[in-house]
């Protein structure tokens, strides 16, 4: 009779132990959600790739034609507005 009173409290026992420690843990996963959250949406973690550069690199003018000059010209005056 005396074991069978052990063994119930040691199932009540390892029970309670086992929803403490389990507990502790989802607390902590919570704590974790939160800190990747804070660093998936704060303004301080927002990363933004550099534009990318999509100018021709000009050649040197004197190898341009008067029409191939015109035409880069008028590229770089639309690109301003």
């Amino acid at each position: 009779m005396v074991w069978e009173l052990v063994a119930i409290w040691a199932i009540v026992g390892a029970t309670f132990w086992w929803f403490l420690r389990d507990e502790r843990r989802r607390l902590g996963l919570d704590r974790l959600a939160e800190q990747a959250r804070v660093f998936a949406t704060g303004p301080q973690w927002r990363h933004g790739a550099p534009p990318l550069r999509r100018e021709p690199s000009e050649p040197a003018s004197r190898d341009l034609t008067d029409v191939q000059r015109r035409f880069l010209e008028e590229l770089r005056r639309q690109r301003q507005r």
